[in-house]
């Protein structure tokens, strides 16, 4: 589909009912690549599918974890994709391959996996009470062809003198600071060295007395966040705001830097008090913010400039909690996932027929057509003749540059000027090709079994039946 021909001009936030993807596993976690051509699903069953958004059809499947994927992390180029699961194991994934680049474990379960937004060899992994930074790099195996991850530094981000448990973090939008959410309703910044994974402690201030659910930053061209508490109220603050508010940032009893900051606005339900599970900023510009229900399956959507409530989207499946909500970076389309399928919503599309008929007009009523007389002549003898004056104009010649590609501008940031030419747009489809049946003269070669017992030398894989496909040489443990 060719974004540039998209209506810009009319609604833009999504209303209508599109379909549904349902895959073959019970899907629990959304996440669109950056530009929107794919939708991986993380399934119950450690499965993760991978949806083509123009054919709506699974493109590839990954057999990915021994337990259910709690989180997916797409790269900036679309070529890796990271996963975090309950079985306490983080993979990179090749995702033209379909293998694990490397992989990581911890002793506890890993509620959130996210990539860097501009350097996809730096990790933020979060457990139930602590986040880590990994990172790696690229090496080549000993075939010369295929590249693995090796391990180079990571991090635990420490905790404040109160002890507090981090209950979320994130990157923000370029990968400078991260911000950790506690339980007391704290959000504690710290800046990152480019390329590294050293941090130092920037500020912190307080957003309510309740636990701080989800931070979730704009997409694009905007330097704002969301922060969801337990309080049921959404806020919407201005990181730029608070880097001003540095300079005047204030010590407290234990010696760390502390603002105070109100944000500029606030979303709430005053009428049913609805305790919001995920919320999310629209694509483009952010003019939109949606949150879904922790106990029903509905959708809010809120014009962000003014306040004002807009619409309540329902999942098809009804009598289910959300579990995951994703917007799709460059268009108006929520992904809305309940029961373990996908419901797509979009935009009223509204059909223009001046834009292929300039000539063309709408009427509102049935006229009586009043035919020419001329009209479906072969020859009209009444017609004037030509001008003959742009024949005889001289025409001038135009180059036509037939091999630099466009660059497509939905595709930049606001600090970029060309595309990325390596990134992962689509995945390609492989044929479904029919061999022809062997000959019945021909013995067959005898099936291993898999359940023999093997010599004493050497143990089974256990990931070996769920088809797990990764290199044992790059696991790495992360010791709290």
């Amino acid at each position: 589909m060719n974004l540039q021909l998209l209506e810009k001009f009319g609604q833009q936030f999504p209303e209508e009912y599109d379909t549904i993807l349902e895959g073959s596993s019970y899907a629990i976690t959304l996440a669109f690549n950056r530009y929107g051509t794919i939708l991986a699903a993380g399934c119950n069953d450690g499965k993760i599918q991978l949806w083509d958004f123009m054919t709506r059809e699974v493109a590839k499947t990954i057999t990915a974890h021994l337990g259910p994927v709690t989180s997916l992390s797409w790269s900036r180029n679309g070529k890796y994709l990271a996963s975090s699961s309950t079985d306490w194991g983080v993979y990179v994934w090749d995702v033209l391959k379909s293998t694990a680049i490397i992989r990581w474990r911890l002793n506890s379960p890993i509620n959130q996996c996210q990539f860097s937004p501009r350097d996809h060899t730096i990790l933020l992994v979060h457990t139930l009470k602590k986040s880590y930074l990994v990172q790696y790099e690229f090496v080549k195996k000993e075939n010369g062809e295929d590249e693995i991850g090796k391990w180079v530094a990571e991090d635990k981000i420490p905790s404040d003198y109160d002890l507090d448990l981090e209950l979320c973090s994130t990157f923000d939008r370029r990968g400078e600071n991260i911000y950790c959410g506690t339980n007391k309703g704290k959000i504690r910044i710290f800046r990152i060295e480019k390329g590294t994974i050293k941090f130092t402690f920037l500020v912190y201030f307080r957003v309510s007395n309740s636990a701080i659910k989800q931070i979730e930053f704009s997409l694009k061209k905007k330097n704002i966040f969301l922060v969801l508490s337990a309080d049921k109220i959404l806020r919407i603050y201005d990181s730029n705001a608070i880097n001003e508010k540095l300079l005047t940032a204030k010590k407290d009893d234990c010696g760390e830097l502390f603002i105070e900051i109100d944000p500029f606005q606030r979303i709430q339900d005053l009428i049913n008090k609805t305790v919001w599970k995920k919320c999310i900023f629209s694509s483009g510009e952010a003019d939109f913010v949606c949150a879904s229900s922790q106990r029903d399956h509905t959708v809010s959507l809120w014009d962000r400039l003014n306040g004002s409530f807009l619409q309540i989207l329902f999942g098809m499946r009804g009598g289910e909690t959300v579990a995951d909500v994703a917007w799709h970076p460059l268009r108006s389309v929520i992904a809305i996932l309940t029961a373990g399928c996908v419901t797509l919503f979009t935009e009223p599309q509204v059909e223009n027929w001046s834009a292929f008929a300039p000539d063309f007009k709408e009427l509102e009523e049935n006229i009586d057509y009043n035919e020419r007389e001329s009209e479906f002549d072969e020859f009209d003898e009444d017609r004037s003749p030509p001008r003959m004056e742009s024949d005889n104009r001289e025409e001038e010649d135009i180059e036509v540059d037939i091999e630099k590609p466009v660059t497509n501008e939905l595709f930049l940031s606001s600090d970029e000027e060309e595309e990325d030419q390596d990134a992962l747009l689509y995945i390609p489809l492989t044929l479904d090709i029919e061999y022809d049946e062997p000959d019945q003269n021909v013995p067959a070669t005898p099936k291993k079994n898999q359940n023999q017992p093997l010599p004493k030398n050497k143990k089974r894989d256990q990931n070996q039946d769920n088809a797990v496909n990764y290199d044992s040489t790059n696991t790495y443990n992360i010791v709290p």
